[in-house]
């Protein structure tokens, strides 16, 4: 959430277990419970990167999931030129996720071709019941027509969210935040019902997620964001990942 941790404020050491767990659905933010014993990643942040470089590299999760187009796609089988970076969220988040995708998008724009080429962002809904295929690639497209939607809030995902040292998501069903229905901000229509211009109902629960954008590039380098993060400052640490093939 905009406000959350930075590099600078990490220390010259963290546990990726204690990475943040947004308050999409609370309208707060608390610390998760440090990672398993002898699982923990120490972090370091003396190396140039805005982001905190994992010291022992994080490899992708073993995650394949139906992409919005219902194919598959294995987050753990990509070229070895490719640059990752991966997000787990919801369409009616009412902050971090659009503000995140947002981030990203512009900081792609800004990227020489010929590595905007080799960066794939991955947004993974951890809202199924709302975000169909459909509804996931609509709201993906406002951001960058490039990146991938996949359907995930499953066990799947729980595993890899564990894998990462990322709290697993958690619905909240009276959220203290207002949910944001996408649909209505189009169609002006359902603010007082939850409901867009065709009658579906949207619901008025929320979604508590992980807050970290994970990056991964050449070198086996892994990449952890917590928050305050800008574009240009994205933009910076891809080049430098795309550099280091």
């Amino acid at each position: 959430m905009p406000g959350a941790p930075g590099r600078a404020a990490l220390g010259s050491a963290v546990l990726v277990g204690g990475l943040l767990l947004t308050g999409c659905g609370q309208g707060a933010t608390g610390a998760v419970e440090a990672s398993p014993a002898g699982g923990a990643r120490v972090t370091t942040q003396d190396d140039g990167f805005h982001g905190t470089r994992m010291q022992q590299a994080q490899p992708r999760p073993d995650l394949t999931l139906p992409t919005t187009s219902g194919d598959l796609f294995d987050l753990g089988d990509r070229p070895e030129d490719e640059i990752t970076l991966l997000f787990f969220g919801y369409t009616h988040c009412p902050d971090l996720c659009p503000t995140t995708m947002a981030d990203l998008a512009l900081a792609r724009d800004m990227l020489a071709p010929e590595i905007r080429d080799r960066v794939q962002v991955v947004f993974v809904t951890e809202d199924p019941e709302r975000d169909t295929p459909e509804a996931l690639r609509e709201w993906l497209d406002r951001f960058d027509p490039e990146f991938i939607g996949l359907i995930g809030g499953n066990e799947a995902t729980a595993a890899a969210l564990r894998e990462l040292y990322l709290p697993e998501s958690a619905q909240v069903a009276d959220p203290s935040t207002a949910i944001v229905h996408p649909h209505e901000a189009d169609e002006h229509a359902g603010e007082a019902h939850g409901q867009d211009g065709g009658g579906h109902s949207h619901g008025n629960y929320g979604v508590d997620h992980a807050g970290a954008v994970y990056a991964w590039g050449p070198g086996s380098r892994s990449i952890v964001y917590t928050g305050g993060t800008t574009p240009d400052q994205y933009a910076e640490d891809l080049t430098r990942l795309a550099a280091a093939d």
